[in-house]
């Protein structure tokens, strides 16, 4: 018989995930239906399709990960599986970057020349530098694993690095690989957050005097991005702190459940945040509640 703190992982797990597909795949159809009405994306709306997508593919990921790296017993399949699960999480931790990112060029003003280079050319950055992100990832994935099937177990373990074994040495350069992808990104969005609340104070301090409305009305974009921004920066806190304690501390089964419970949080925390910030899927959102509750009472 399970016992009731593994019930009640499989519950909460079951309903996170369940509830991250419908929100990030809300996401996507708006996007996508977006796109196929306009023909064309704007920078936002491409980061939000991309951080939609992937937050899918990692939910799907982390399932695997979590119910299917006990079953496996072939240490390849099982590195394979980590490997594959990192590769999915540091793809979603580098599109989280290019979102504050985006909202740090847009809404910080700055005579800097950096800065006035990326306002005049965000929309061509941005694809860019998604596609740069994805390539830079997937080819650190592809070395791991070349390292792993390429590369034999040396013949003279005391060779290896601190006299390690083949395994264990993998093992270190997976979580490097992730230590390393997860830690540029949380520092990034750090210091994006640290400008867009800089900015906003600051714009607050303009405003003091002027007129209550004209003030209203140019704050809102600040603090919209302050909060989206924030936002994601203590969504990314919690992710990062659970992983690097699930991948450095020996810690007990039941700490361990709600640890992946923190991880699997993320998906419909961070499409929440997305959508309640975002004009275009709050609009969006509301219709679709509308039409819920019509079809409800034409049916009663």
């Amino acid at each position: 018989m399970f016992s009731p703190g593994y019930i009640a992982f499989l519950v909460t797990a079951a309903v996170l995930n369940i509830s991250g597909f419908i929100s990030n795949g809300f996401i996507v159809t708006v996007m996508i239906t977006a796109w196929t009405k306009s023909r064309r994306l704007a920078s936002s709306e491409q980061l939000l399709l991309s951080l939609g997508l992937s937050n899918l593919w990692v939910t799907i990921v982390l399932i695997v990960f979590c119910f299917g790296f006990a079953t496996l017993t072939n240490f390849n399949d099982q590195i394979f599986l980590f490997s594959f699960f990192s590769f999915a999480v540091v793809v979603r931790y580098w599109l989280t970057v290019l979102l504050c990112f985006f909202y740090c060029i847009k809404i910080v003003n700055s005579t800097h020349t950096f800065f006035l280079w990326c306002k005049l050319r965000i929309s061509w950055l941005i694809p860019r530098l998604l596609v740069g992100s994805i390539i830079i990832t997937l080819l650190a994935f592809v070395m791991i694993l070349s390292f792993m099937y390429i590369l034999p177990p040396p013949a003279n373990v005391t060779t290896v690095i601190h006299a390690m074994s083949h395994s264990e040495s993998i093992k270190s350069l997976i979580v490097f690989f992730l230590t390393v992808g997860s830690g540029c990104p949380f520092l990034l969005v750090l210091l994006c957050s640290i400008l867009v609340v800089a900015s906003l104070c600051g714009h607050v301090c303009q405003m003091t005097g002027k007129e209550s409305h004209l003030r209203s009305f140019q704050t809102k974009a600040h603090v919209q991005a302050a909060r989206t921004v924030l936002s994601l920066l203590l969504l990314f806190l919690s992710f990062f702190v659970a992983q690097t304690l699930s991948m450095t501390v020996d810690i007990g089964y039941n700490e361990r459940l709600f640890i992946f419970t923190v991880m699997t949080i993320y998906s419909p925390a961070q499409a929440a945040i997305l959508v309640l910030n975002n004009p275009k899927l709050k609009q969006a959102l509301a219709v679709m509640v509308q039409r819920t509750v019509l079809i409800c009472e034409e049916k009663n």
